[in-house]
């Protein structure tokens, strides 16, 4: 169990908090907008009301006391006092929430450990599933690296992994099997490839595009 706040209570924040404390982890829920807080406050472990754009506010919740603190604050500015203020603080990892390449940027700059830029991510994961038939789902690793969910491309069927030596000739590992929504892990080079199953593979985007036609 991870102990976790959660600043900003929007649409992206209070959906975070509410799968953060499914998962069993201790979430505080913050923001100023005291009917956000009235709505969700039921849905954490704890919330509060307040400005915390005010360093000493931000003090007040003991910051350094997390593990992961969330700045999914839609303002452009406030969000960069805050999470400026956060490692101040001594706040021990800072994920902040962009909402374009600038913000990033500059919630770099200010002290997050990390960025995330939902609107664009799962813009590009969309492209990804619906262009291509075969790909089911999709994480991005990196700029060039992803994990896919693909169907087994027909020459593999009733291939085992050794046979295919998928990882040397096409520069894919492929990590596990999808059955029936359940996922099983490949141990074994002597997997056999089906048609009834998906597979998840990891690798660089070029490479996945050339096994998943």
């Amino acid at each position: 169990m991870k102990s976790i706040l959660v600043i900003g209570a929007g649409k992206f924040g209070h959906h975070l908090a509410e799968y953060l404390c499914d998962m069993d982890n201790d979430v505080m829920l913050v923001d100023k907008n005291e009917n956000l807080i009235n709505e969700y406050t039921d849905k954490v472990t704890t919330a509060e009301i307040g400005d915390f754009t005010v360093k000493s506010n931000l003090e007040a919740l003991g910051v350094n006391d997390y593990d992961y603190v969330f700045v999914c604050i839609g303002d452009f500015q406030d969000s960069l006092v805050i999470t400026s203020y956060l490692k101040e603080l001594g706040a021990p990892y800072v994920i902040g929430k962009a909402s374009s390449l600038i913000h990033e940027k500059f919630l770099l700059q200010n002290g997050a450990d990390r960025v995330v830029y939902p609107e664009r991510d799962n813009a590009y994961r969309m492209a990804v599933e619906y262009s291509n038939s075969t790909i089911f789902d999709y994480f991005k690793l990196s700029e060039d690296t992803g994990i896919y969910e693909i169907s087994a491309p027909k020459n593999w069927i009733g291939k085992t992994l050794a046979n295919i030596n998928v990882r040397k000739i096409h520069g894919v590992s492929v990590i596990a099997y999808k059955h029936d929504d359940k996922i099983f892990p490949i141990s074994s080079p002597d997997y056999v490839f089906s048609s009834n199953e998906h597979l998840i593979v990891m690798g660089e985007r070029n490479n996945i595009k050339k096994i998943a036609k």
